[in-house]
C-alpha cells in the first residue's frame, strides 16, 4: 500500500483548504465511526477494568500493566481507522475493520521507531547549540561569539519545534498508513519541512479550528441535554438528599440511588465517548489531506538517496570502528609471545688432566703439578 505520486499539479493553498473542509465527510465513514468508537470502549474498558482490580489488590504492577493495555488498544485501534481513512482520503477501494487491525498491528511499530528518532534529531540539536553556547563562555571573543550564536540558535530550536509539533508528529501518523517505511517516512517528512513548512503550517491551524469548532458545537448540543436530563431526573437520583462527597462516590444516604448514579456516570462516559469519535475522525482524516496535498508531484527520490547515502556512510563508520575494536580486542587478550629461548650454556671446554695423576693442568704447562708428571 503506496502513496500515489502520479503527475498532476500541486494544488493552490485555496484548493487545499476547500479538500481540508471535506474532512467533514468522516463523518460518513461508518467503518471508521464503528472502529474508533470500538477503540475507545475496548480502551476504557481494559484499563478500567485492571484499574479496578490493581485498587483491590493494591498492585501498583496491575495498576501500570492496566494503563499500558488501554494504551496499546488505542494505539493500534486509532491507527486502524487511520488506515481505513487514508484509503477514503486517497480514493482507493476501503478495507474491512479485520484487514484494517491486521495491517495496524504489522506497520504502526514505525511510528515509535519514528518519533524516536524524531526527538533524537531534536535532542542531538539542542545538545550542539549547548556546547556552541558553552564555547560562548570564552573571556573577550565570548560576547562576540554569542551576539552571532543567541539568534541562530533562537532560530533553529523555534524551526524545529514547529516542525516537530506542526508537521513531524502530525504527518508521521499520514505517512505511515500510506505505507511508507520508517526510513521513507523521515526522508519525506524532511522534504516536507524543507519545502511547504508554512503552507503546511497554515493548514494544521485550519484544521485545529475546524476540530475545535464541531468539538464545541457537539459537546455544547450534549452538555445541554446533560443538563436538562440531569435536572428532570432529580427525583430519580436523589440529589438533593446528596452531598458532594457522596455524589462523586455514587453512593446516596442509605445507598438510596445508587444504581442510578452509577448508571448516570457510565451511560455519560459513553456518551461522551461517542462524542469524541467525531472530532476525532475529523482531524484524522484532515492530516491526511494535508500529507497527501504536501506530497502531491513531489519526488522524494533525492531526499530517499542521500538519507540512505548518510546511513551507508554511517553503517560504513560504525562496522570500521567495530573490526578495529575487535582487532585490538584479539590484540589485548591474545597470550604473549614467549620469550626467546635461552641461548645454549657454551659447551665448557673440555678440561685437560695429567696421564699420571688425573689432575687438572693448563694447557701450557709443562710439568704436572701435582706428580711432576712431563707433559710436554
Amino acid at each position: 500500500m503506496t502513496i500515489s505520486t502520479e503527475a498532476a499539479k500541486p494544488l493552490p493553498f485555496s484548493s487545499a483548504v476547500g479538500s481540508l473542509i471535506e474532512a467533514t465527510d468522516a463523518i460518513r465513514n461508518f467503518r471508521a465511526i464503528a472502529l474508533l468508537a470500538l477503540t475507545f470502549i475496548g480502551a476504557v474498558l481494559v484499563g478500567g477494568v485492571l484499574t479496578m482490580l490493581a485498587g483491590g489488590m493494591s498492585s501498583a504492577l496491575l495498576a501500570f500493566l492496566g494503563a499500558l493495555m488501554a494504551f496499546l488498544v488505542m494505539f493500534y485501534g486509532s491507527n486502524a481507522v487511520g488506515i481505513l481513512l487514508m484509503r477514503d482520503a486517497q480514493g482507493q477501494p476501503g478495507m474491512s475493520l479485520v484487514d484494517a487491525v491486521l495491517v495496524s498491528l504489522y506497520t504502526s511499530h514505525r511510528l515509535i521507531a519514528v518519533v524516536f528518532l524524531e526527538f533524537l534529531i531534536v535532542l542531538a540539536a539542542m545538545i550542539a547549540i549547548a556546547i556552541i553556547l558553552f564555547v560562548c563562555k570564552i573571556p573577550v571573543l565570548g560576547p562576540v561569539l554569542y551576539a552571532v550564536v543567541f539568534p541562530l540558535s533562537a532560530i533553529v530550536l523555534g524551526v524545529l519545534v514547529f516542525a516537530l509539533f506542526y508537521v513531524m508528529l502530525p504527518l508521521a501518523g499520514p505517512a505511515a498508513w500510506s505505507g511508507a517505511s520508517v526510513f521513507q517516512i523521515i526522508a519525506r517528512l524532511n522534504q516536507i519541512v524543507r519545502t511547504k513548512l508554512v503552507s503546511v503550517i497554515l493548514l494544521e491551524v485550519l484544521l485545529f479550528l475546524i476540530t475545535a469548532f464541531v468539538a464545541l458545537l457537539i459537546f455544547g448540543v450534549l452538555g445541554t441535554g446533560v443538563s436538562l436530563t440531569t435536572g428532570m431526573s432529580a427525583g430519580i437520583l436523589s440529589l438533593g438528599e446528596m452531598n458532594m462527597y457522596a455524589l462523586a462516590a455514587g453512593l446516596g444516604r442509605g445507598g438510596s440511588g445508587s444504581g442510578y448514579i452509577v448508571a448516570a456516570g457510565l451511560g455519560g462516559g459513553l456518551l461522551m465517548a461517542a462524542a469524541a469519535v467525531v472530532p476525532g475522525l475529523i482531524f484524522t482524516k484532515g492530516v491526511c489531506i494535508i500529507y497527501l496535498d504536501a506530497t502531491r508531484n513531489v519526488d522524494f527520490s533525492a531526499s530517499e538517496a542521500s538519507l540512505n547515502d548518510g546511513l551507508a556512510t554511517v553503517k560504513k563508520k560504525a562496522e570500521e570502528a567495530r573490526e578495529r575494536a575487535r582487532a585490538l580486542a584479539e590484540q589485548a587478550s591474545a597470550p604473549a609471545a614467549p620469550a626467546a629461548a635461552a641461548a645454549p650454556a657454551a659447551a665448557p671446554v673440555d678440561s685437560l688432566q695429567c696421564p699420571s695423576c688425573k689432575a687438572p693442568v693448563a694447557s701450557d704447562d709443562v710439568f704436572c703439578g701435582e706428580c711432576a708428571h712431563k707433559l710436554k
